[in-house]
């Protein structure tokens, strides 16, 4: 029986900012089974390039290390390079599919382009899919944030009931300007989040702990800023097996989120509790 005190709790998970950070990673394992199969009824569209298929690597490798936790089955989508834009979604979209664009690395500008097309010409959003993210590479470092929040603000105006997932930047092993550059975006992606109570995958936050939490970084102009983990990668950028796990998981955390507020079962209120005070715990730190 779901209590009133805990119907509020999970309206105030609708309705807050979440950011899905390392801290989330390894608390997947204990999800109940009952929430995992919420999740496992989600149907995404991903746009991505090489990182991205890191992530997607990553989700498979979970799928097969135990179909009945990790559900998702990851489809291909054609990337129409002459009309910016995936192909048009199949009729119907299957539940618990991540369908993922390729589109490689046309730069920054493009891949906002060919995101916002997927969506308004393509028809990659509700009924066809019911969480749609896109990524950026490290190799975008000069991105505009203001240019990606600006386009997420109008589609999530656009598009009300599909739930736009916002996404940080991967990052790289070296403490180079590139990757300030990359922090400095991720920092103003965590920020509007924060303050418009948005759900933000924060990959690079997963990218730049350890396995047991602990911060990789380096210091640049006096700023703190993050960077991959040596031993999630073995050419400073793209993801090895362990790193993708961890993205994967985290994606997983990000599915939790969004299937919270409408718990199938008990298990997934107690999840949403557990969510709760972490979130309070990280909050009075």
């Amino acid at each position: 029986m779901i209590s009133r005190h805990m119907l509020a709790a999970l309206c105030a998970l609708q309705a807050s900012a979440v950011i899905v950070d390392h801290t989330f990673v390894d608390g997947v394992a204990g999800y109940p089974q009952d929430l995992m199969n919420a999740i496992g009824t989600q149907r995404w569209f991903f746009a991505h390039a090489s990182v991205g298929g890191n992530m997607r690597s990553g989700l498979d490798a979970l799928r097969g290390s135990n179909t009945g936790r990790y559900q998702w089955v990851t489809s291909s989508v054609t990337y129409d390079s002459g009309a910016q834009r995936a192909a048009n979604p199949p009729s119907p979209t299957l539940a618990g599919r991540v369908y993922c664009c390729n589109r490689g690395n046309p730069g920054w500008s493009a891949k906002l382009t060919i995101f916002s097309n997927s969506l308004a010409v393509s028809g990659w959003h509700i009924p066809a899919a019911d969480a749609v993210m896109d990524k950026m590479c490290y190799i975008d470092q000069a991105a505009s944030a203001a240019n990606y929040i600006a386009q997420m603000t109008a589609l999530e105006a656009l598009y009300p009931v599909t739930r736009l997932v916002y996404i940080t930047m991967p990052l790289t092993t070296d403490s180079s300007s590139d990757n300030g550059l990359r922090n400095a975006y991720n920092r103003a992606v965590r920020q509007h989040c924060a303050a418009h109570d948005k759900l933000l995958f924060d990959l690079a936050d997963i990218e730049a702990h350890d396995t047991n939490g602990v911060a990789q970084t380096f210091v640049s102009g006096g700023v703190t800023n993050q960077m991959l983990w040596s031993a999630y990668t073995t050419d400073g950028g793209h993801l090895n097996a362990l790193g993708q796990q961890r993205a994967a998981l985290g994606w997983y955390a990000v599915g939790a989120q969004i299937a919270i507020p409408e718990p199938a079962a008990a298990g997934a209120v107690a999840v949403a509790g557990a969510v709760l005070v972490a979130r309070r715990a990280r909050a009075d730190r």
